[in-house]
């Protein structure tokens, strides 16, 4: 059965290091098998019907993002490393070192806290007048400009990036950076 071959693939990666406590393998289902799951295991939670098909789109979405980061997590982030990022091309000598505090930190791995100095680095080179240290993957980037800088960054001045909302405040702000920052990707070939 289809539930079993997810539980087998929770089991796996939660084995090779993935963070997987809030999915579980009926929340990867398409809402109709889910229903089935339901009738076949009636001791299992049910919500109402009509809650359901409202917050199933939501709790499978986020069950399946969680999955996916923890893979790219567990078997890609893996392979930043502190000697893979002195010997990034672009990067000054001094900008490569690995700080005693990004090792000792108790909510972000090595790897990740590299790639918040990385992040750092070329947002502070593209806008010098207006430094900023990122410190998280949420709030940081949620404005699209930190994704601006490395574009620019690395390929230069990409069209769609021209009329960028620098000072983000609302939802729909978001969103037209968003998909300017799409739009750039598309244009750069990405």
């Amino acid at each position: 059965m289809l539930v079993q071959q997810y539980e087998d693939l929770i089991n796996y990666l939660k084995v090779n290091g993935a963070h997987l406590n809030t999915v579980r393998p009926e929340y990867l289902l398409s809402l109709s098998d889910y229903n089935k799951f339901l009738k076949m295991n009636p001791k299992e939670e049910n919500m109402k019907p009509k809650t359901l098909e409202r917050v199933w789109p939501y709790l499978a979405m986020e069950s399946w993002l969680t999955v996916f980061y923890q893979v790219l997590k567990i078997y890609y982030l893996n392979r930043v490393t502190p000697k893979s990022f002195k010997n990034l091309p672009g990067l000054p000598p001094a900008e490569t070192g690995v700080e005693p505090n990004m090792t000792k930190s108790n909510v972000y791995s090595v790897p990740e806290t590299i790639l918040l100095k990385w992040l750092t680095f070329h947002y502070c080179k593209v806008n010098p007048m207006h430094p900023k240290v990122v410190t998280n993957f949420d709030a940081d980037l949620q404005d699209g400009l930190v994704f601006a800088a490395l574009i620019r960054s690395h390929y230069g001045n990409a069209q769609a990036l021209a009329d960028l909302k620098a000072s983000v405040q609302y939802e729909e702000q978001v969103m037209f950076n968003a998909k300017r920052i799409l739009e750039a990707v598309h244009e750069i070939g990405l």
